[in-house]
């Protein structure tokens, strides 16, 4: 049997108000003497700032790199002050776009990175992978490592939108679908699916199913850990499938199609389970519904200000998104629209025409219970 190599993090610290005296943390792993704080434009600049002038004390030469937007071309600037300067150390303490900026900066230098989340809204806070811009265009992602540490401050995660935990209740829930979307492809020979890392994801996600209440500090380290989880299940996987299926094609291309009215991400995979649910018809579909109206995901369409008809566009120009992933959308618009339009009616409770006439709502559509993979 092959073996693997799986480089994890060196440093992985969850817990409340460690963020103004990280240096401690960091230098038992880590050489601090150059250190590079990367920030957004936002409120990410305070948390920078507290972590810049703890660092300071404990000896460290800082410098900052504010306003990162997660565009390609910061990304580029930033590798290059790297080695200009010298760093040693590059932090990125923000959202999505603002790690993700540094993540690419740390990988294509070969610098220890460290990510520090203020928000958990999706899995890139872990994955060794970035979504960038690049000259205004839709994002793009980009090969890079996952972070040398990872340092989620619950009391910080407390403080965002709770719209935000929402999304990454929702990414992380993902996983169960895109495993089922991996062992599909594995069974019409389209891809090797990998039990080890899919357990791993598997484990991340399950807990999700039974908590109550998403603005606890201990739903917030489920989530955080969960999510850490994620980009641990990818890099032993060398590829995002044990967290990325159809769900998630849905997603990107609601983003193509909306723009600017995009929700956030895992928002929008959230209604991407739904439906990747119902065309599997796993009975995960009735627990998510539960588990949605317990914790306020979107379970409709429009809740996120997304109508029918946008929403099934979206899903028939999905497998384009990434024609190379084999999925159940390929199976399911293997067809006459018919199968599609049930499977919307079970995903969100209403009976629809096939696609390519005018959307019409019609009495509620009843729940399958067959079993996972029967399709």
């Amino acid at each position: 049997m092959a073996s693997r190599t799986i480089t994890i993090p060196r440093l992985l610290h969850v817990g409340p108000d460690c963020l103004s005296d990280l240096a401690p943390l960091l230098s038992e792993h880590f050489d601090i003497s150059r250190v590079c704080v990367g920030s957004g434009p936002g409120p990410s600049r305070e948390f920078a700032s507290t972590v810049e002038h703890g660092l300071t004390r404990a000896g460290a030469r800082v410098v900052g790199e504010s306003g990162l937007i997660g565009r390609l071309d910061q990304a580029a600037e930033l590798a290059a002050r790297t080695i200009a300067e010298e760093v040693t150390l590059l932090i990125g303490i923000g959202g999505g776009r603002v790690i993700d900026t540094v993540k690419l900066a740390a990988a294509r230098t070969g610098t220890d990175f460290i990510s520090v989340p203020t928000t958990i809204s999706h899995d890139g806070i872990s994955s060794p992978v970035a979504s960038l811009t690049y000259e205004g265009r839709l994002r793009s992602s980009y090969a890079a490592a996952m972070p040398a540490g990872i340092i989620v401050d619950v009391s910080v995660i407390a403080l965002a939108p709770p719209r935000t935990l929402r999304a990454g209740a929702g990414d992380l829930l993902s996983n169960l679908l895109a495993i089922q979307d991996w062992q599909l492809a594995d069974r019409r020979g389209e891809d090797d699916f990998d039990a080890f890392s899919a357990m791993i994801a598997e484990t991340a996600a399950r807990p999700l199913l039974n908590i109550t209440d998403l603005h606890t500090p201990a739903s917030h380290e489920l989530l955080a850990k969960g999510l850490l989880l994620s980009g641990l299940a990818m890099a032993a996987a060398g590829t995002s499938r044990p967290c990325s299926g159809a769900e998630h094609l849905v997603s990107h291309s609601l983003d193509e199609a909306l723009g600017k009215r995009a929700a956030l991400h895992g928002e929008q995979v959230a209604l991407g389970c739904l439906l990747s649910a119902a065309a599997h018809e796993s009975p995960l579909l009735g627990e998510l519904k539960t588990l949605y109206g317990r914790l306020g995901l979107p379970s409709h369409p429009a809740d996120l200000g997304i109508s029918m008809g946008e929403l099934t566009k979206a899903v028939l120009r999905a497998p384009s998104t990434r024609p190379e992933r084999y999925t159940v959308l390929t199976e399911l618009l293997d067809g006459d629209g018919r199968q599609l339009a049930e499977v919307l009616g079970e995903a969100f409770g209403q009976r629809f025409t096939a696609p390519g006439s005018p959307l019409r709502r019609s009495p509620a559509a009843s729940i399958s219970s067959t079993s996972p993979g029967a399709r």
